[in-house]
């Protein structure tokens, strides 16, 4: 062996480096590489592969990441009782989370090629305005937790709405899981766009990545993902709403979901709206307190609503929606 080491030193260093970060990936694939599993595959790629796709986001086996936030939501969420919490058994299906499991989604009330961006609208700038219930007939919503407890507990949006959402979603592959119910088989968001037409589309991703890169690499590929969106549905209006704070208890207590981690991307992604086409939602105006954290009255968990507390962020959507000429 230490004929082979003196004679062959990089072959060594190779072999040990590539059985240290294998050991590395396998240990730590359900934590801080575990969003990197999604379409991996074994036969065409080594297991150490997790490693560097998570050092490419500044992701290493020390960083906390969303698992540790989806576990407390799971907890949460199966233990919350009848005053106006989840069900489980709702919040867990990964299918078409407004009960339109057929994907037969009836998009009304609003014209959508009236809403086409033409020529003429691609430098006109506009302001948020009070809209009522049928505006949202022609909406997506894009989100995790949250966006899922947003449809089964508002409604007046749900019957109007479709809603894209999942526990645990996050921005970096969103528009490709394959989570989305047809029939007997599982589609990404990029199908099902392809053969859906949306004059709307709200997103809300972004808690769970707060211990996953820098708001800047976030605010990023939040970026790609509009520009897909907007590349997949031309004629739609995009809006970005702002992630939700926590409850002053949950910000005080965890070095990662905090307000002012929340604050920072926030604040990045308030710089990819255009106002034209693309427009930023801080939802966070309907629930925070005067310190600006989420009122811990309205939450079962110091980071999800209660049911009651939806009815607060459907009446700021109402409130801020676009009406173009």
């Amino acid at each position: 062996m230490m004929k082979l080491f003196k004679t062959c030193p990089i072959l060594i260093g190779i072999v040990a480096i590539t059985i240290v970060l294998s050991v590395l990936s396998y240990a730590f694939e359900g934590t801080a590489y575990k969003q990197y599993l999604e379409g991996y595959d074994v036969g065409r790629l080594p297991h150490f592969v997790l490693v560097f796709k998570g050092a490419s986001d500044k992701v290493y086996p020390w960083t906390k990441t969303e698992t540790g936030m989806e576990s407390l939501v799971e907890e949460k969420i199966a233990s919350e009782t009848a005053d106006g919490g989840y069900d489980e058994s709702d919040l867990l299906t990964v299918g078409d989370v407004s009960g339109n499991s057929s994907f037969d989604y009836t998009i009304s009330g609003n014209d959508i090629s009236g809403n086409s961006i033409s020529d003429n609208d691609a430098d006109k700038t506009y302001e948020l305005v009070a809209v009522d219930e049928e505006y949202f007939s022609d909406a997506l919503f894009i989100g995790d937790s949250r966006t899922v407890g947003l449809s089964e507990y508002c409604a007046p949006l749900d019957e109007r709405a479709a809603f894209y959402a999942k526990v645990s979603l996050t921005i970096y592959g969103v528009l490709d899981k394959p989570f989305l119910e047809e029939g007997s088989e599982k589609i990404s968001i990029r199908q099902a766009l392809e053969d859906k037409e949306f004059g709307k589309i709200y997103i809300m991703l972004g808690l769970n990545e707060i211990g996953t890169g820098t708001a800047e690499t976030f605010a990023a590929e939040y970026q790609n993902v509009v520009s897909e969106l907007r590349e997949l549905q031309p004629d739609a209006i995009i809006f970005i709403q702002g992630i939700m704070h926590v409850t002053e208890n949950k910000s005080s207590g965890d070095k990662y979901f905090n307000n002012d981690n929340i604050n920072e991307r926030n604040e990045a992604l308030s710089q990819l709206a255009d106002n034209k086409t693309v427009f930023y939602l801080d939802m966070n105006e309907a629930v925070d307190d005067e310190n600006g954290n989420l009122i811990k009255e309205l939450s079962f968990d110091d980071v999800h609503l209660k049911a009651s507390s939806y009815e607060r962020w459907y009446q700021y959507l109402l409130e801020h929606g676009i009406v173009r000429d």
